[in-house]
């Protein structure tokens, strides 16, 4: 992983001059706690933390650079805290250990007790913030869209479990975002059908125009089993699909634009490319494995993009909500007030400018870190020159002892 830089330079919170914003924190002293809740049951295992008083720490955001932790004289003493963050294998809570001691933890904790952080919790926090970043960087970096990432980006952002984390005493509560569209498809079942779908007396298909796409036609009779979930394909029986499709076959004059929008392309995507059974920040799981590629058209795409903004937008205004702006009578200026280290994190990606520079992440795969780069640097795979020359280093290695094997 490449190395913090150090360099000369004093920040600002002038907004409208500089476009940067500080944050002040604690360090974090950190534990796991291992408990037992049942014979013969695996340990559950969760993070015990205090805010280390004596230890502050101050955080600063600049275009190009993204948060850093300075030194006391205003140079940097770390840079790229999101994509240090990022890079850290979640396999064991220890791993994090490091990063709480010299950035603080996420979210505000006690001074003079441990709070307790459960492992999913903090895992699914990290990870929705994981993959916002990716979706913003897979999105506006045209020559490397993966539209197979941004795809899982979107049904990870849509549902992912929604954890709560509790520290101060319960004093500070944060939850992770609740889409607009994952609400209102929970209460899918309680809504009616079009009316005009129950005339199969005089219709045996029935055409639908909705915003992804016009004219598409279905039988009265998958109409009917889709809904009611007996359909001899037993595919679209899926649970979540028959939510949608309830969706899909309401009346649409009640329900909000982007919300159709966003059902009529899962409606789509699973109909016609394939039912996704779950998700993860790496992998795509379809219903029975069953997908057809080669019918996620042009159109879908687009839509696709349309639907990742959208959650973007809910994500990042989720996510600033507790960030207030405060005027500044010494320096009479405006400033922000910023409540935790997430939100810092959340509100640097809010300034990034997608369209000239994103994060990418390392090439050397025992880093993995997240850097900023320029969009239209194409050649730029690593975070830093050593990263890069122990990659190369790395690749030179196994292609000689590929060699030897094939001597022997």
């Amino acid at each position: 992983m490449g190395n913090s830089t150090k360099k000369s330079a004093k920040f600002s919170e002038n907004y409208f001059a500089s476009n940067i914003f500080t944050y002040k924190s604690w360090s974090c002293v950190s534990q796991v706690e291992r408990t037992f809740t049942e014979p013969g049951a695996d340990a559950v295992e969760t993070l015990k933390l205090y805010a280390d008083k004596s230890t502050p720490i101050t955080f600063a955001f600049e275009s190009k650079v993204g948060l850093v932790r300075l030194n006391d004289d205003g140079s940097v003493a770390e840079s790229n805290v999101l994509g240090k963050l990022l890079a850290i294998k979640n396999d064991k809570l220890s791993n994090y250990f490091d990063f709480f001691r010299r950035n603080g933890f996420l979210l505000p904790i006690s001074f003079d007790s441990f709070d307790t952080v459960g492992e999913m919790e903090l895992l699914a926090t990290i990870n929705r913030l994981h993959a916002t970043l990716q979706l913003i960087s897979t999105i506006t970096d045209m020559s490397r869209t993966s539209f197979e990432k941004i795809i899982r980006m979107i049904m990870y952002l849509l549902f992912a479990p929604i954890v709560e984390i509790d520290t101060r005493d319960g004093k500070s509560t944060y939850t992770t975002t609740s889409h607009r569209y994952t609400i209102f498809l929970e209460r899918a079942r309680e809504l009616t059908k079009d009316p005009r779908l129950d005339d199969t007396f005089n219709n045996s298909e029935f055409t639908f125009n909705d915003s992804i796409a016009k004219g598409t036609v279905l039988s009265a009779d998958f109409i009917s089993a889709a809904l009611e979930g007996y359909s001899t394909d037993t595919k679209y029986n899926n649970d979540l699909f028959r939510k949608i499709f309830t969706v899909y076959c309401a009346p649409r004059e009640n329900i909000s634009k982007n919300i159709l929008f966003i059902n009529d392309f899962l409606f789509h995507y699973f109909y016609e490319v394939g039912i996704i059974q779950n998700v993860d920040l790496e992998n795509t799981c379809y219903l029975n494995n069953e997908v057809c590629k080669d019918k996620f058209s042009d159109t879908l795409k687009q839509a696709a993009l349309r639907v990742a903004k959208i959650l973007i937008k809910e994500e990042l205004d989720f996510n600033l909500k507790r960030i207030r702006t405060v005027y500044d009578i010494e320096k009479m200026a405006p400033a922000w007030q910023i409540d935790s280290l997430l939100s810092a994190l959340y509100f640097g990606l809010f300034y990034m400018r997608p369209t000239m520079e994103i994060y990418r992440r390392c090439a050397n795969p025992k880093c993995g870190e997240y850097f900023l780069v320029s969009v239209t640097s194409q050649k730029k795979k690593y975070c830093c020159r050593a990263c890069m020359n122990r990659d190369i280093q790395a690749r030179h290695r196994a292609k000689e002892r590929m060699l030897e094997s094939k001597k022997q």
